[in-house]
């Protein structure tokens, strides 16, 4: 009898580990799909984009050559008609760009041309870019940037793309009338900052302090649940059925590929008075890089 219960034990385990053996290859071949269709539907967002850029750059060309009145005067209202078009044709383009600057982020084929820069400048440029847009909604821009420059090793051109869409965002959710803060400042450590923010801070490297850039808003502000998802592609904050903004939702994954590529953290957290605050993490530049930096 107990040799009989031996042998049914043994084949109740060789049972059960072919029976995990073919989970585990089932769960490897669903995984494995799974990665192939999301790569198929980033190459098809992809080359659908591609696609649509160079009929819309004919349909803004002959916008705008209609707008010079080439092919013949206007009447106002034609001219308004117009006008519209190529503001519609506007957004559109920068939509589908960001449709493929997002997909080169996430493929991880962007190059990056890495210098120390002074983002105090990079985001008194950006503040003053977006100033009208602001002005549009009635919305003040207080600005807190630290006087002394602070040196960051970036790729600028990056930077400033990070800070606008960030600014841009603020823009976008805020009540009319509010107010927007820009703030840019050195820290010696790190910040109060969720453990998810601070999981994406790479180990092993080694900084002189940190820059802290925060943007605040007036808007809506953003649920718990969605803190983290905000940052995913296509992602739009809904409150009840309502879903604020009509755009695609790229501006945040963009801003925090950005941020990743730069060894940072990004995270959002409430403002206390009503809204959103965005803040990025960045380590600063090496001292030598600094100083020489500053010389220059």
């Amino acid at each position: 009898m107990i040799w009989l219960a031996l042998v049914s034990a043994v084949g109740i385990i060789i049972y059960l580990c072919i029976r995990l053996w073919f989970l585990k290859k089932t769960t490897e071949r669903l995984a494995t799909r799974l990665v192939e269709i999301d790569q198929m539907k980033r190459d098809f967002i992809s080359h659908v984009s591609h696609e649509l850029k160079a009929p819309l750059a004919s349909m803004q060309e002959t916008t705008h050559l209609m707008l010079e009145r080439i092919p013949g005067p206007l009447t106002d209202k034609q001219q308004r008609l117009l006008d519209l078009n190529r503001q519609s044709g506007k957004r559109l383009a920068q939509m589908i760009g960001n449709i493929l600057d997002l997909s080169r982020l996430e493929a991880g084929i962007v190059e990056y041309d890495m210098q120390s820069s002074d983002i105090t400048d990079l985001m008194q440029s950006v503040v003053l870019e977006l100033s009208g847009q602001a002005r549009q909604k009635s919305l003040e821009l207080l600005t807190e940037i630290q006087h002394e420059p602070l040196i960051v090793e970036c790729d600028p051109n990056r930077m400033a793309q990070l800070f606008t869409n960030l600014l841009e965002n603020a823009i976008h959710f805020s009540t009319k009338g509010g107010s927007i803060r820009v703030q840019v400042r050195s820290v010696g450590e790190f910040p109060q900052m969720p453990q998810h923010a601070l999981a994406q801070m790479p180990t092993g490297r080694t900084s002189i302090g940190f820059a802290l850039i925060s943007v605040t808003d007036c808007g809506p502000g953003i649920h718990d649940s969605h803190k983290r998802t905000v940052f995913d592609a296509f992602h739009q904050v809904k409150q009840g059925k309502k879903s604020f903004g009509e755009s695609l939702g790229l501006g945040l994954p963009i801003a925090r590929a950005v941020v990743v590529a730069h060894h940072g953290a990004i995270w959002v957290e409430d403002n206390p008075s009503g809204g959103s605050v965005f803040l990025v993490l960045l380590p600063r530049a090496a001292a030598e890089n600094e100083r020489v930096a500053r010389a220059s």
